[in-house]
């Protein structure tokens, strides 16, 4: 996984790291952001669990390891979900699961 600075945390910050990850379906993620909060508090959570992975790679704490990896769990898990609801969107036209 490939991590970027992340040291802005507002909504268009996360809304921008979700379209870095997801470039095909920029268009939507414009749309959903600005017309789901579901949506929005998801993408959210994936800037701030990115966020918090950042820290602990760089951590010299004696967890750092293993707290990493549940990070890095839960970033992929995030990424699933919203991977999941953007392709789902577009097979459904405008429905949406979470929506």
């Amino acid at each position: 996984m490939q991590l970027t600075e992340t040291t802005d945390n507002s909504p268009e910050a996360a809304q921008a790291v979700v379209m870095a990850k997801f470039p095909e379906f920029a268009a939507r993620i414009r749309e959903f952001f600005r017309q789901n909060p579901t949506f929005q508090s998801l993408c959210e959570d994936y800037q701030d669990c990115l966020t918090a992975l950042q820290h602990w790679q760089q951590s010299g704490a004696e967890n750092a390891p293993e707290i990493y990896q549940s990070y890095l769990e839960l970033c992929r898990e995030l990424e699933q979900e919203i991977q999941q609801y953007l392709q789902s969107s577009s097979r459904n036209g405008a429905k949406t699961p979470l929506g």
